[in-house]
């Protein structure tokens, strides 16, 4: 099964697919706010597709992504 036809990918997967290591994309969840999943009888987290989608679009293009939340300079 590729990444795409998957709903959840675990860290190492998502790591892979985005092209960078376990603790950079921790970062990324961290400083997005990105909601992990866990699934009953599994150690492991995952994110959603659409999540490791967006960190991916941000690590490639940090400028066009746009920004997440409204910065406060601007308010």
């Amino acid at each position: 099964m590729t990444e795409q036809e998957k709903e959840f990918l675990t860290f190492e997967e998502a790591a892979e697919y985005i092209g960078i290591k376990r603790a950079t994309l921790y970062n990324y969840v961290n400083e997005l706010g990105i909601e992990t999943h866990k699934f009953r009888l599994d150690r492991r987290s995952y994110l959603a597709i659409a999540d490791v989608k967006h960190i991916k679009e941000i690590k490639e293009k940090p400028r066009l992504a746009g920004p997440d939340k409204p910065s406060e300079e601007a308010a």
